[in-house]
Order: C-alpha cells, then structure tokens, then sequence
C-alpha cells in the first residue's frame, strides 16, 4: 500500500522534495529486511522438512517451486499491465479512434494523442490484494494443517 501511495504521489507531483526520496528509500529498507526474512525462513522450512537420504536433492526442488510461486505471478502482472489499462486516443478527426492498445502509432500519424484514462498499475495492484486476501481466507486451515504435520511426513521415503 505504502508503495502504491508512493508511485501515485511521483505521478501527480511537479517538483519532488527529500521526502518523497527518504519515503522511497525507507520503503526499500523495509521491503529487504521482509524478503530477506522471508527468504531465510522458507529455506528453514525446507531444510527442515527435507529428507536426508536425498541429500541436497529434495531441499532443490522444494526451493525451485519456491522460486517459480514467486517469479511466475510477477511476470505475468508485467504481462499484464498494458492489457488493463484503459486509454483512449483524442484529438483525431477520424470517424473512430484506433485503439491506443493496438495501434498507437496510427493515433500519433492522424495527429492525436493516446490518453491514458486506468492505469492497469493500479488496476492490478486492487487485483492483487483482493485475490490475496481471499486466498488467505480459502487456503489458511490447509496451510497450518501442512505446517503442524510432522517431519516424517514430509519425507518421500515415508515412516513405515
């Protein structure tokens, strides 16, 4: 929230003050100090789940899935953004308006210009938070159901 208040001050500012620079800079240090406990932690829990008569081979393949859940959602919002956002091409005397999306180029060679009206960034980010908050809300119980499991049973040779 705090990033998306920040981007949308850097859009409707004229001139930026040393506080719009210190906001962004703390909002960096805090957004490190999260991913590098979170990073940290998920690979506590997957040292701590992995199977030793696999060696280094399970404790992989838990952090390559770890690391596609969290790269795979970013590049398809970067996808993303340019098909949400909603723009519009004005002054043109063209009986209709190409669209902005499409063919910007054909609006800028008929002499008008390509308006955004949404921005897909905040389209995106509404998206976004809705969908994690719901995601919480669904998936919760299962998540510390699978936290509270015992070791053994995360262990592919089973506990026989």
């Amino acid at each position: 929230a705090l990033i998306t208040i920040l981007v949308y001050a850097a859009f409707t500012m004229q001139t930026y003050n040393p506080t719009f620079y210190i906001c962004g800079l703390l909002i960096q240090v805090i957004y490190s100090v999260g991913s590098t406990m979170m990073f940290v932690s998920s690979m506590m829990q997957s040292a701590r789940i992995s199977d030793v008569k696999m060696g280094g081979t399970y404790i992989t393949l838990l952090n390559t899935i770890s690391n596609l859940g969290g790269t795979l959602p970013q590049t398809v919002s970067l996808f993303m953004v340019d098909r949400v956002t909603i723009s519009s091409c004005q002054g043109t005397l063209l009986d209709s308006p190409p669209s902005c999306y499409m063919d910007k180029d054909t609006c800028v060679a008929a002499g008008g210009t390509c308006v955004t009206d949404v921005d897909g960034y905040f389209v995106l980010v509404a998206l976004g938070t809705i969908g994690a908050l719901l995601w919480k809300w669904k998936m919760s119980k299962m998540l510390l159901h699978l936290q509270n499991r015992p070791v053994e049973s995360w262990h592919v040779s089973g506990t026989k």
